[in-house]
């Protein structure tokens, strides 16, 4: 049951997010997904922000911080997958700690209100800590029973998304939204795979 509520949530949640960014981009006049955060869609001030914040930012969070939980309890248990999954689990956190602290108006003021440090925060240990999650994820999945391929996965995740933090270190740069995307793809590839080899696992083990 654990297996299949993971490929559930992990479904849903990078579903969600997906129709969030693509809906909320079209929706606001002159957004660039390579210039530009995501979390400028939900900023106060902009067109819908509240909308991608409370039905966008808070259900995905919920739905990967459930994901994490459930494929913790699914997945083969060790050290290693419990840390990883707990840095799944602070990278949601992300999510909902964003609709809660919204980002001023373009996200990088030059005098940052208090929703906007906290919004900072709340994304900024879920971040630096995916290329380590992944590896870790990676690295505990080559115990798990055929699961050669999503250990392979999370390799190039920790590398894909220690490619995005670099690029997004630089809050000036040009393509820093294209950084934060090769980043949060990274990691919810994985996320999504796992979801599928966890639902998987369980319904070809049920009699």
């Amino acid at each position: 049951m654990n297996g299949k509520l993971a490929l559930i949530t992990a479904l849903l949640g990078v579903a969600w997010l997906l129709v969030m960014v693509l809906v909320g981009g079209a929706s606001f006049d002159g957004y660039d997904h390579v210039s530009q955060y995501i979390s400028e869609l939900g900023a106060n001030g902009a067109p819908f922000g509240w909308h991608v914040s409370w039905l966008g930012f808070l259900p995905v969070g919920v739905l990967i911080c459930a994901f994490s939980y459930f494929a913790w309890r699914a997945a083969p248990q060790s050290v290693l997958a419990t840390l990883g999954f707990v840095g799944i689990f602070l990278f949601a956190i992300g999510y909902v700690g964003s609709a809660f602290f919204r980002c001023d108006f373009g996200c990088r003021p030059e005098e940052p209100s208090f929703s906007q440090i906290m919004h900072e925060l709340g994304g900024l240990a879920g971040y630096m800590l995916a290329p380590v999650t992944l590896l870790l994820l990676g690295l505990a999945a080559r115990t798990w029973p055929g699961a050669v391929w999503l250990s392979i996965l999370g390799f190039i995740g920790a590398a894909g998304a220690l490619v995005g933090l670099s690029g997004l270190l630089d809050d000036g740069s040009p393509t820093v939204g294209l950084y934060q995307r090769v980043l949060e793809t990274s990691v919810l590839s994985w996320v999504l795979a796992c979801g599928f080899y966890l639902g998987l696992q369980k319904r070809t083990a049920a009699p």
